[in-house]
């Protein structure tokens, strides 16, 4: 038996003893490692040490192991998707950010839910289908990435991928979660074939799923290089998908031979002894992170307990603040100015914190006003949510990244060309501005929409990298970070710790969640005596972070879902 029979059989046994529970499980030991990659599903781990194995760089890893992600959590992430990067290189000591977003095409309406008559369109249908599908950036970012970064040749990037493909893989878990909902074979009608049974039913967790189209798609990938992607064929095909569906696409295939990744700075602030590195815009998942870190420190006295309704408190209205700022200031920063430095600089994050009531909950919450001069803009109402999936590695040499992945929405547009999902990520912009009106998400030809997306790496005061990660899981993203690099920060928590504590988020306008089933719910009654609306949601993050010890690297995948931490 080879390695992948191996693990497919492991896969195959554990899956069919699972049985679907939102309580969490008990954190498992953690073992420290010289390299350590954590995926959300554990054939792309195995992917990723593969090819760590052979000398590659995180980088390399990764590349291996989205495409493997793009089979086998399609829900979440694949080339018809868009990524964030964040990137280490030990030898010349540099921190890199790269941005493949998925972008609006050169023709766009006001919003989505403008028509190309100037009509207003149904709310929840526009949500799918081709009008939603923004300009795929994935391979495009990831291509970028390893031509500064990879070793390998990129043909070999994709060999686990195709070879899954074509074997099969059992039906995970959290995949069949999904596809169980009510109407499931309605709603994903162009998946029939590979994820449902003849009667309409989902496949059952464990049961072989085998996508040769994909492998097929791999292929030209991997021989064409990057350009494989839209050759052949592949832009004709994606074009063409994205007619079908609620609303035909304005995407054209020049749209695709356009796009192009961008490297950007970090955004960077200091949190405790540590400094704590994040996306910048289109991300406002990294300024939210750091400001709420920032704002947190600036009045907890030296005690970062979750279980204190008095914390609970204080974060609450951190998140709100932050929340606050960016739907007022961030959007594509090629489209608006964004008053960044200002918004993550400690000064600005403590006279905001003092400003925050511990005996009661503000109830109308505003954006602060940075130093710098901004124009007026209008608020987004908006909130991204985003099915999405997260990636960290650490190799020998002292390299490491972090990256996060979307489709957008599970499945995105629902429509699938070529083995793969095509995203929704036009879903993210903002409504249609009032007459005079500007809002800084507002969609506009090729703009980037803002994405709670947030890869995140924290170094010590040597410089060195000692937390590597970020999670999926929508708007509440910028909180399931906040709160695990608080636990492990802070209280010294393992990753696996910290990633199995109850969440409380406030990326819904007007409340604050706490994970149901989880001892998070006890916070609710003393939340809501100090005035919030208290909201018990079941906050399915997707986590995965590394943790630098004096052995090695340790690390966690999230246990609401199918992730593996796995290292040598």
């Amino acid at each position: 038996m080879n390695r992948l029979s191996a693990v497919l059989l492991a896969l195959l046994l554990a899956s069919c003893a699972l049985v679907p529970d939102s309580r969490l499980p008990p954190p498992r030991p953690e073992t420290a490692h010289a390299q350590l990659a954590v995926t959300a599903h554990p054939l792309a781990t195995q992917a990723a040490l593969a090819m760590l194995d052979k000398g590659g760089t995180p980088i390399d890893a990764a590349i291996a192991a989205q495409m493997v992600l793009g089979l086998v959590e399609p829900q979440s992430s694949g080339v018809g998707g868009g990524t964030l990067v964040m990137h280490w290189d030990a030898a010349t000591r540099r921190l890199a950010s790269y941005d493949g977003l998925a972008a609006a095409p050169a023709r766009v309406t006001a919003s989505l839910r403008t028509d190309t008559d100037g009509k207003l369109l149904p709310s929840e249908p526009s949500q799918r289908g081709g009008r939603t599908v923004g300009v795929p950036g994935t391979v495009a970012v990831l291509a970028m990435a390893h031509a500064r970064h990879g070793r390998l040749a990129w043909r070999e990037l994709f060999e686990p991928a195709i070879e899954i493909a074509e074997k099969g893989f059992p039906m995970p878990r959290y995949m069949h979660s999904i596809l169980s909902l009510p109407d499931a074979a309605k709603n994903h009608a162009e998946m029939l074939s590979l994820y449902f049974a003849a009667d309409g039913t989902p496949l059952p967790v464990g049961a072989t799923v085998r996508n040769p189209a994909y492998a097929k798609t791999m292929r030209r990938i991997a021989l064409g290089g990057p350009a494989g992607f839209l050759e052949g064929g592949g832009a004709t095909a994606i074009v063409e998908a994205a007619q079908r569906g609620f609303r035909p696409t304005l995407m054209t295939e020049q749209d695709l031979r356009d796009y192009r990744a961008v490297e950007r700075d970090p955004v960077c602030a200091p949190f405790l002894a540590w400094r704590v590195c994040a996306m910048a815009p289109p991300s406002f998942g990294g300024l939210i992170v750091l400001q709420v870190l920032q704002m947190v420190e600036a009045r907890a006295g030296g005690r970062f307990d979750f279980d204190d309704p008095a914390f609970a408190h204080l974060y609450a209205e951190a998140g709100k603040l932050a929340q606050a700022d960016r739907r007022r200031y961030v959007g594509d920063p090629a489209f608006v100015k964004v008053p960044l430095a200002e918004l993550a600089a400690p000064t600005y994050a403590r006279s905001r914190a003092a400003a925050i009531d511990m005996t009661r909950a503000a109830q109308d919450v505003k954006p602060g006003v940075p130093a710098a001069r901004v124009a007026a803009l209008a608020p987004d109402e908006s909130d991204p949510v985003t099915a999405t999936s997260q990636i960290a590695i650490a190799d020998r040499a002292g390299n490491a990244l972090s990256i996060t992945t979307t489709t957008n929405l599970n499945f995105g547009s629902r429509l699938m060309v070529d083995g793969f999902m095509l995203n929704n990520a036009l879903t993210n912009f903002s409504a249609a501005p009032k007459p005079g009106e500007t809002i800084a998400n507002q969609m506009a030809p090729g703009k980037r929409p803002v994405t709670s997306m947030a890869p995140t790496i924290v170094f010590d005061a040597e410089g060195r990298p000692v937390v590597v990660g970020g999670s999926a899981g929508g708007g509440p993203i910028v909180d399931y970070i906040a709160s695990s690099l608080i636990e492990m920060l802070a209280n010294g928590r393992t990753p696996a710790e910290a990633l199995a504590r109850g969440h409380l988020s406030t990326a819904v306008a007007g409340k604050v969640q706490v994970e149901t089933r989880t001892p998070a719910t006890r916070l609710a009654p003393a939340l809501s005596a100090l005035g919030h609306t208290v909201e018990e949601a079941p906050l399915l993050s997707g986590l995965g972070f590394l943790k630098r010890t004096e052995a090695g690297w340790t690390g966690a995948a999230d246990p609401r879902r199918d992730g593996a931490a796995m290292g040598r």
